[in-house]
């Protein structure tokens, strides 16, 4: 896969143009097809955290690397407050709630996808060379995982911007300003991989542990939306043998990753 930073901005900001587009011209924003693929992604996430992102994690050295795990599980935790869990693949009308609350909802959201595309500006090559060349030391990810992760993740894109077009429309917000903020919202994962790169770029004393780090409170966040999306019931507690497939195609298809 092109190890270009670029090349991952661009196919971030293609998949949740790609969701936003699928809601805008089917105006659809919960069909047995989309529920599937929010299981499967999730689960996809779910596995490719646990059995490579978070070993590797812990192997690259850094220190308090379960810290910056938690760190980024606990902020999930505040983001869906504020963001009435859109990351999940819900989107509620609030046709009277005014522009605080999207605003509110936004706000969550970009801080979310922001911290998302970080990950993707770093060098993740099996190694993270700093340019002065006097040595190098493991990074979190093989060049290998961080295209599997830019699958994982450009599939939530879809769904995440989905929803959140859906909600923008259904809150009574015109289309020509949906379009305009779910562009908005499409540049937001970019820009995180952008200055991750930038501040690489720098080389800045102690830089090179940024990735790492990042890539901790990553894990904390996928943990935590892809949990709540596989373990959220469905209507009247019914066990749901497609979703369930889709589950297992995805922890499969992530165990598979090498």
């Amino acid at each position: 896969m092109n190890d270009s930073p670029y090349f991952y901005m661009l196919i971030l900001f293609l998949a949740a143009m790609l969701g936003g587009g699928i809601f805008f011209l089917t105006k659809k924003q919960s069909t047995n097809s989309i529920k599937l693929l929010l299981s499967f992604s999730a689960a996809y996430l779910l596995g490719l955290t646990l059995l490579h992102l978070f070993p590797e994690l812990f192997e690259s050295g850094i220190e308090y690397a379960g810290w910056y795990v938690m760190a980024g599980f606990l902020l999930q935790v505040i983001l869906d407050f504020f963001s009435h869990g859109v990351e999940h693949g819900h989107a509620h009308s609030h046709a009277q709630a005014g522009t605080r609350f999207l605003f509110t909802v936004m706000a969550s959201l970009w801080v979310h996808a922001f911290i998302e595309g970080m990950p993707f500006g770093g060098e993740m090559a099996g190694h993270v060379h700093d340019h002065s060349h006097h040595g190098h030391s493991h990074g979190p990810i093989g060049d290998d995982h961080r295209g599997s992760l830019l699958i994982g993740i450009s599939l939530h894109k879809i769904t995440e911007s989905l929803v959140f077009a859906a909600l923008l429309i259904n809150s009574g917000v015109k289309t020509s300003r949906a379009l305009f903020w779910v562009i908005v919202f499409a540049m937001v994962a970019p820009a995180g991989a952008f200055v991750h790169h930038y501040l690489i770029d720098l080389n800045i004393e102690g830089v090179a542990t940024l990735t790492p780090k990042v890539t901790g409170v990553l894990i904390g966040i996928l943990l935590h939306v892809s949990t709540t999306i596989i373990f959220e019931s469905e209507e009247g507690h019914k066990f749901n043998w497609m979703k369930f497939g889709s589950i297992l195609v995805g922890i499969a298809l992530a165990a598979l990753v090498s």
